[in-house]
């Protein structure tokens, strides 16, 4: 006789009856179409660290994007945390599927911005949008508090060498022309 056959477990989490303190009660569902239905925890507030001795940059970055955002999205500090963006998104975009990451990422990273140049000991450069485009506070969702029409609606800002001789590096604002971002005073 196998032993898991008779196996039972049980959990009580307990509840304090308001939704957004539940971190620990599941939903579980087939929202996603995957192999078989899963279960979540919709309430749960997600911690993410950058390891900021590996990437420097975008660290810095989020931080600070973090302090000028006026939701502080992703902020722990200010208990801004962000919300994933998932197939159970309720709008939709123009082929009437769920609005999604892709949707989120091409308004935001579109034609309207320019890599800015900078030293290659920086390495690859590309569109780094925050709040990331996987999320509903990303300026590319059509609902959200940060929504722009277009990369160019962004601060745009880039990390490159200080110019001091050393492997010191800063993020600058872009201000090759007029953006709505940050600005030299």
């Amino acid at each position: 006789m196998d032993a898991s056959e008779n196996a039972k477990a049980t959990a009580e989490f307990g509840t304090s009856g308001i939704d957004a303190v539940q971190e620990l009660a599941p939903r579980c569902d087939d929202i996603l179409k995957s192999s078989a239905p899963g279960c979540v925890l919709p309430y749960f507030k997600l911690n993410w660290t950058v390891d900021t001795h590996k990437f420097p940059a975008p660290g810095a970055y989020y931080w600070y994007m973090q302090q000028v955002m006026p939701d502080h999205a992703g902020s722990k500090r200010w208990d801004s945390l962000m919300h994933y963006l998932g197939p159970d998104t309720p709008l939709k975009n123009s082929a009437g599927n769920p609005w999604n990451t892709d949707n989120s990422r091409a308004r935001v990273c579109d034609s309207t911005w320019s890599i800015h140049p900078s030293d290659a000991s920086i390495g690859p450069v590309d569109c780094d949008e925050y709040a990331m485009a996987s999320t509903h506070e990303s300026g590319g969702y059509p609902n959200g508090l940060n929504l722009v029409t277009s990369g160019s609606k962004c601060a745009q800002l880039f990390a490159d060498k200080m110019g001091d001789g050393s492997a010191n590096f800063g993020i600058l604002a872009d201000i090759r022309t007029a953006t709505n971002g940050p600005s030299v005073a």
